[in-house]
């Protein structure tokens, strides 16, 4: 029994306080951890989607985060660490700003993709129209050509 009492004791006294990390040395601004946040999520949807082409162009993630932000593995871990900590509020802030820029590619993409269906169904039937008019074109001058050549026939046979 006195075990039990001891570790409700400890876990109650644990539970009381609110762990917070420490804010890092080389704390990174709440838009730039955004931004690595974000390369970080796209990385490992990439990754999950085609390994392959990451590995057959030797992308490493890890390595291209700490280059693109001039940041190394401790300073990472450390804000990520501070900033899932800080408050719910920033976390939560943090997270939905990542969820828009994601759905604002998302539109940006689909966008490019609509136009360019468009421009190619508009060059399709460009080309549809080109084609019928070209057509008719060269078979009046195939015509033509075997009209005069008819033509030159008689007046061969005039001759003679």
């Amino acid at each position: 029994m006195y075990k039990l009492l001891l570790i409700l004791l400890l876990i109650t006294v644990s539970c009381d306080k609110k762990f917070v990390a420490p804010e890092p040395d080389n704390l990174i601004e709440q838009s730039v951890m955004e931004g690595i946040l974000y390369d970080i999520k796209l990385l490992k949807a990439s990754k999950s989607k085609s390994y392959k082409v990451l590995k057959d162009n030797n992308v490493q993630a890890d390595l291209y985060i700490y280059q693109k932000y001039k940041i190394d593995s401790i300073t990472l871990r450390q804000n990520i660490e501070y900033y899932a900590t800080e408050s719910f509020k920033k976390s939560k802030e943090v997270e939905e700003n990542i969820k828009a820029q994601f759905e604002a590619n998302k539109a940006a993409l689909e966008k490019s993709i609509a136009d360019k269906i468009k421009t190619d169904k508009a060059r399709d039937s460009i080309k549809k129209i080109e084609d019928s008019i070209r057509l008719p074109k060269e078979k009046f001058k195939s015509e033509i050509y075997n009209s005069l050549q008819i033509n030159k026939q008689k007046l061969d046979s005039l001759r003679d």
